[in-house]
């Protein structure tokens, strides 16, 4: 039915805004407004999908949005970093909230606390992403009948399947088929300028890139040391030995130091086995304790391998022991570079008398030293994992962090004298807490990725924060950016030429770039993209909802979907159906298949927001045609791709339910026929990946037949089998921009393709020129 462009828009706004008002009260703490709309927004995709992914930037205010989602289960169940667990404690105490919570650590010792659980709350969801860890078979396990909400501003560190693999623990194999598009919709992501104007948040200028001595000479002394003898098993060796050391030259002397020390306990633990005539593999080099100049060794011939030739590998230990000894002696000789960086932090605390100021570091080494040359400063604190130092001795790391940051911690201000103003720390502290009583921070050296950068500032830029401005500071390496880039190209291309002649692999970012951040694409922010262009999605149509006054939506039916037709610049159409209660978006610009990429969808609805246009009855059925091709397509889609998804254990569950059926004598067959109805279902179904280890197992299973397919049926039972299968998706709207629009050919095979179109660039859509 035509309808006019005011109406259409408010039917998609109201369809696809469907979260409900969300109460502003969650115990002692108010909600703002982009919380709320989170809240709702993340009920509506668990309801929908079993999971979402709240990955608002940090700062936003995530604690409180999974508290409130907590408040509404029956039974939740928190995994965090065990470092946060103090900070968890008092925003679910202020949030009137209960919950079961269990650390990533505990996890990885095979610890799984006891029960159901009907929300599975991951804080620092990143801690999960990597699926060859018992961590991860242990949360597949407790997430195979719960609701997953994953809190992670950095979903993605070094490649995109480890955000498939987090959104596999509630959609199983699906997850690593999902499109661009499709993963997008999991995802709520604000940044900050998307609330500023009604929650301000402190400016974040670029770093400023602060200079240090020079110490390239050291640097030509590391790539000097002759390669290591890797264990029994094998290793990169060399190379990337010469990197890790690269990255703690870059940070300190202290830090290379305390590399050095490492590699001398490593080499005398090797060593030693090697004179006895074994050749230690790795597991077997761990059972040597060193801490620091002190080795304690194990019994070369109860733990390692023999060897036919221990002569020629002790020559080149001795070798790289001789060498690296000789270089450590030359790195406790000067210490003028860590003394340049010590200079420099100190005139950034003087540029900002009176504020207080964070600084990180990859290394606990680096902290130690830099503490060490500051601590007669005053109101200097070193925190690591081992506890924080203040010039009067130890103290917790819940203590030093509220004499540093009392507002943030709500904690007492504390006396004069023991106060807190510049906390160097590892970047242990980078994670989760919030430290906006800071307004400085200072990367003494640069992190593995982009995202640990971004998690360091975020301490200081958050909701709550009293200064305008959040003020980074990056030290430089000791040595010119041309020498380090030509020193990491280096490194590179052994890597690359390895990997062609050996097959090995590794993620590592270079030191620097030109700039003095780390370099190389940043997948996250690739992956963030799209579930960006969403927000803007949600921007624009909710300014078409408040742009008019509307009813609540009613239901659409396939054959009279809303149609609108608009005067543009362009033709474009855009088209809103519903999948069960799921809405999904589509547009095209110059070819005749809708695509559901957020790109030309956005530029749809800036396109088609004009006045309505002279009604047309082609044009109507033009579009008509044009949006139910697109569901056939995407109907044809979903049962093709359904299959990729399906492991051979089930394909072959099929099979055998098939056989059964077929086989089963008449006097059985009105027994046999409904179990393999329902059976058929179970098998086909999707589920969270815990499910469908569980499920691949009882598919292979050797039991009797009946017994078989009760078994599955039972499994489906407590699964819940196909209770989020929806029938045909139902056209609600299509609003078409401009009229000269030709309709689809009769010859046209609606069912040409399953395949949807590629994504356009939106600086590559050209005009429509008919469907």
């Amino acid at each position: 039915m035509i309808v006019g462009a005011v109406e259409a828009r408010a039917l998609i706004a109201a369809h696809w805004l469907r979260d409900a008002e969300q109460s502003s009260e969650l115990g002692s703490i108010t909600l703002h407004a982009h919380q709320r709309s989170a809240i709702g927004r993340l009920n509506a995709l668990l309801r929908e999908h079993h999971g979402a992914l709240l990955a608002d930037e940090a700062g936003l205010g995530k604690t409180y949005v999974a508290a409130a989602m907590m408040r509404e289960a029956g039974r939740p169940l928190l995994v965090l970093p065990a470092a946060l667990r103090s900070m968890w404690r008092a925003s679910l105490h202020a949030s009137g909230v209960r919950a079961t919570m269990v650390t990533y650590s505990a996890l990885s010792r095979g610890t799984v606390p006891d029960g159901d659980f009907d929300l599975i709350v991951l804080d620092e969801a990143h801690h999960a992403r990597t699926s060859s860890t018992l961590r991860y078979a242990v949360l597949a396990s407790l997430t195979a009948r719960s609701r997953v909400l994953l809190i992670t501003a950095t979903p993605v560190h070094n490649r995109r399947a480890e955000l498939a693999a987090l959104f596999a623990l509630f959609l199983g194999a699906r997850a690593y088929s999902l499109t661009d598009a499709e993963s997008a919709r999991l995802i709520v992501r604000r940044a900050r300028e998307d609330v500023a104007a009604a929650v301000p948040l402190p400016d974040a200028p670029a770093p400023v890139r602060i200079e240090v001595r020079d110490d390239a000479a050291l640097l030509d002394a590391v790539l000097a040391l002759p390669p290591p003898v890797p264990p029994a098993d094998g290793g990169v060796g060399g190379v990337l030995l010469v990197w890790s050391l690269l990255r703690q030259w870059a940070s300190s002397r202290g830090a290379l130091a305390g590399a050095l020390k490492r590699r001398i306990a490593r080499g005398i633990a090797l060593e030693s086995a090697l004179e006895e005539g074994r050749y230690p593999d790795r597991r077997e080099l761990r059972a040597w304790s060193c801490a620091d100049d002190a080795i304690q060794l194990a019994f070369p011939q109860l733990v390692a391998g023999p060897t036919s030739e221990p002569h020629a590998l002790l020559a080149l230990v001795r070798a790289h022991l001789d060498a690296v000894r000789a270089l450590l002696n030359r790195v406790r000789e000067g210490v003028e570079v860590d003394e340049s960086r010590a200079r420099a932090l100190r005139e950034i605390c003087t540029r900002h008398r009176g504020e207080k100021v964070l600084a990180f570091s990859q290394y606990a080494d680096t902290v130690h030293a830099m503490y060490e040359l500051l601590r007669d400063k005053g109101a200097v604190a070193a925190l690591t994992s081992r506890g924080a130092r203040i010039a009067g001795g130890r103290l917790s790391r819940q203590e030093a962090l509220s004499r540093f940051a009392p507002r943030a911690m709500a904690s007492p201000a504390p006396a004069a004298a023991d106060r807190i103003d510049i906390l160097l720390t590892t970047d242990l502290a980078s994670e989760g807490l919030n430290l906006h009583d800071a307004s400085v921070v200072v990367h003494l050296d640069l992190p593995w990725t982009p995202a640990r950068l971004e998690q360091r500032v975020a301490r200081s830029r958050r909701l709550g924060a009293l200064h305008a401005r959040t003020w980074s500071y990056a030290l430089a390496p000791p040595a010119s950016t041309e020498r380090v880039l030509a020193v990491e190209r280096r490194l590179r291309q052994k890597l690359r030429t390895m990997e062609e002649v050996i097959g090995t692999t590794g993620a590592l970012l270079p030191v620097i770039n030109a700039s003095g951040e780390p370099s190389g694409e940043s997948a996250h922010r690739a992956e963030a993209s799209g579930a960006q262009t969403r927000e803007q999605i949600q921007r624009a149509l909710t300014a078409w909802r408040n742009a008019h006054t509307l009813v609540a939506p009613t239901p659409a039916t396939a054959d009279a979907p809303a149609i609108a037709i608009v005067s543009a610049p362009r033709r474009a159409i855009l088209a809103l159906a519903l999948d069960g209660v799921q809405p999904t978006l589509a547009a095209a610009f110059d070819d005749p298949d809708l695509s559901e990429d957020p790109v030309l969808v956005l530029a749809a609805i800036e396109l088609v927001a004009g006045d309505d246009a002279v009604p047309d009855d082609r044009v109507r059925a033009a579009a008509l045609q044009c949006a139910e091709r697109w569901l056939a397509r995407r109907a044809g889609a979903q049962s093709g791709g359904a299959l990729a998804w399906r492991g051979a254990s089930r394909r072959s569950a099929l099979r055998r339910i098939a056989g059964l059926a077929s086989r089963a004598p008449h006097h059985r067959r009105a027994l046999i026929a409904p179990l393999a109805i329902v059976a058929r279902r179970v098998v086909s179904a999707p589920y969270a990946l815990g499910a469908e280890r569980v499920l691949d197992e009882l598919a292979s299973a050797s039991l009797p037949d009946e017994a078989w397919l009760r078994a599955l049926a039972s499994f489906g039972a407590m699964h819940g089998a196909g209770e989020h299968q929806h029938g045909a998706a139902t056209l609600v709207a299509i609003i078409v921009a401009g009229q000269q629009l030709s309709v689809p050919s009769t010859e046209t095979n609606v069912l040409h393709s399953r395949t949807v179109q590629q994504p356009r660039r939106r600086d590559a859509i050209e005009p429509y020129t008919g469907v």
